[in-house]
């Protein structure tokens, strides 16, 4: 992905009244790619729409990403669909240097003119996947029977040892 295609994440804050607004970005693979090469999702697509409201002291911004990925399920090692829905909030305070103060809240500079909102989406898109992914088909993750191969033993014994076992 070409910084020209990062851009596209961009909104120009400087510009806005303070008032609410609503922005909505189309996101696919290569935002993905952009970030991390050693990403185990393949075929990533989706949508986030962004409330921001805007003060004189801050940016208050709500995120709603609606996607869809490929993952390999950890026990069937089958592909399947991944859809999610995420809800996150950020609080952008406008102070004299950029700094990130926790997951949810950071300043920025008062004269900074736009901000990219694609590392977002990216971060917010990764922490919702989960750790332990499994197949829909799999419906008890519990139930390990259905992967684990049995036999059943039978008792066929060779009758030339019959006589054997009567010594018992």
């Amino acid at each position: 992905m070409s910084k020209k295609l990062l851009r596209s994440f961009d909104i120009k804050i400087q510009s806005l009244s303070n008032n609410e607004h609503s922005f909505q970005f189309d996101f696919n693979q290569e935002l993905f790619d952009y970030f991390s090469n050693e990403n185990e999702i393949k075929n990533t697509s989706g949508i986030c729409k962004i409330s921001l409201l805007k003060s004189d002291l801050m940016l208050n911004i709500k995120f709603s990403i609606n996607g869809k990925t490929d993952l390999i399920c950890d026990r069937t090692l089958k592909k399947f669909t991944y859809e999610l829905n995420s809800n996150k909030k950020m609080l952008f305070k406008f102070g004299d240097e950029d700094q990130e103060l926790s997951d949810e809240m950071v300043i920025i500079d008062r004269n900074k003119s736009k901000i990219n909102f694609g590392k977002f989406i990216y971060e917010f898109f990764i922490l919702e996947i989960p750790v332990k992914r499994l197949h829909p088909s799999v419906k008890n993750e519990d139930n390990i029977d259905n992967f684990v191969f049995s036999t059943k033993k039978t008792n066929n014994i060779d009758p030339r040892l019959d006589p054997l076992n009567k010594l018992k």
